[in-house]
């Protein structure tokens, strides 16, 4: 091996030891701390964005409530006004009643107190004044029934009256303790909202500092290439001029040896290259709807997507959770009640099994939430205030299921 050929070498061997120095510390260096930092608070979100759910649930759960004693409270009404009707037709009775029985005993003390100068008259006359009397007597009769009948309503009345009375401000004061609820829930939502915006504006500005210390590490390490390079520049012009001033001493020391370059060898026929292979997915195929009224519910259901979520609300615009399955099936003609525990009663019970698009899904306690299942494992909902009309998959809170016929 000539001198020439060794230090050639031994300096390349050097270059290539600064590549390779220079390539191990081009990499990213993020600070253990922002790491840490970083996951803590990603942590703290989604712990926060958990319990805002929760409250939203809570929330959606209280509207239900509300919805239902909003449902009491009319049912109360009409059976208010129904006793009203009742009591006012009693009132028109009795008044005739009396009015007739009046009339009449009017008519008799005229007709009664006349004399007749013949025998036959006198004998006539007091047969006429024998069937007055008990014309008289058994009108007057009659007629005291439906003045009885009048004071048995009345009295029916004031004690039902009464019942509903009571029964009303019961459910008005349940009206306002889940107004006060819900407000109380709604304010503990709100405060939570401010922390979990609090802890993403960290974790945006920390994003931010990593990005850009990862900017200034990359712009070090490509200084730092570019420097490698050019001491690598360096070394190969060392090497050029060195190799000359042995070439000029010794030329025929220096003659490099030729080495026939191998060509490779081809081998026979080439091995047939394996086929790719493509994955099919065979798409289920959603099942049949029950029928044109379900589809359709599903359909209008569908146009409300992004709509607000707001308490006891029944469309066009803004819905809770039976609102929403209300306003959907009132457009194809069905009426069903603004409470997710009526619409469960109201509707024919199914095994989870046979979901169709239509059906209508609920929770353990109907009366706390509804949604409409679309097929395919989906479901719409009005989910909790602070959220809007989407189509999500079901998820395991749903156990009850129905079907509106």
């Amino acid at each position: 091996m000539t001198t020439c050929t060794w230090n050639f070498r031994r300096h390349t061997g050097r270059i290539t030891a600064a590549a390779v120095a220079a390539a191990l510390t081009s990499g990213l260096l993020v600070p253990s701390a922002s790491a840490d930092q970083m996951s803590s608070l990603q942590a703290q979100a989604a712990a926060l964005t958990a319990k805002i759910t929760n409250l939203g649930r809570q929330v959606e759960s209280l509207a239900e409530q509300y919805d239902q004693a909003q449902y009491q409270l009319g049912q109360l009404r009409s059976q208010e006004a129904s006793a009203q009707k009742t009591l006012s037709a009693s009132e028109a009775a009795a008044g005739q009643a009396r009015q007739a029985l009046k009339s009449d005993a009017i008519a008799a003390y005229v007709s009664g107190g006349t004399t007749g100068s013949a025998a036959g008259s006198s004998v006539q006359s007091a047969n006429d004044s024998l069937l007055r009397a008990e014309y008289v007597n058994t009108l007057a009769t009659n007629q005291s029934e439906d003045v009885d009948r009048y004071r048995l309503a009345t009295l029916q009345e004031q004690v039902a009256q009464s019942q509903l009375q009571k029964q009303e401000s019961a459910v008005s004061a349940q009206l306002d303790s889940l107004t006060s609820a819900r407000q109380a829930v709604s304010a503990s939502q709100a405060e939570l909202i401010s922390s979990e915006s609090q802890v993403n504006n960290e974790i945006s500005q920390l994003r931010a500092q990593e990005q850009a210390a990862a900017a200034a590490a990359a712009a070090a390490a490509a200084a730092q290439q570019a420097a490698a390079a050019a001491a690598a520049q360096a070394q190969a012009r060392t090497l050029a001029a060195e190799a000359a001033q042995l070439q000029a001493a010794a030329p025929l020391a220096a003659q490099p040896q030729q080495q026939a370059a191998a060509a490779p060898t081809q081998g026979g026929s080439a091995g047939s290259q394996p086929a790719s292979t493509v994955s099919t997915v065979t798409p289920s195929n959603p099942p049949p709807p029950p029928g044109s009224g379900a589809a359709g519910a599903v359909a209008a259901a569908e146009t409300r997507i992004g709509d607000p979520y707001v308490w006891a609300a029944a469309g066009p615009t803004q819905f809770d959770c039976s609102g929403l399955v209300m306003w959907a099936y009132a457009q194809v003609g069905i009426s069903l009640p603004h409470y997710s525990g009526a619409q469960y009663a109201d509707t024919t019970h199914i095994p989870m099994s046979e979901l169709q698009p239509g059906d209508l899904v609920f929770f353990a306690n109907p009366g706390d939430h509804v949604a409409i299942y679309v097929g395919g494992g989906m479901i719409i909902e009005a989910p909790y205030p602070g959220a809007s009309v989407h189509v999500i998959p079901m998820y395991s809170g749903f156990v009850l299921a129905s079907r509106v016929a």
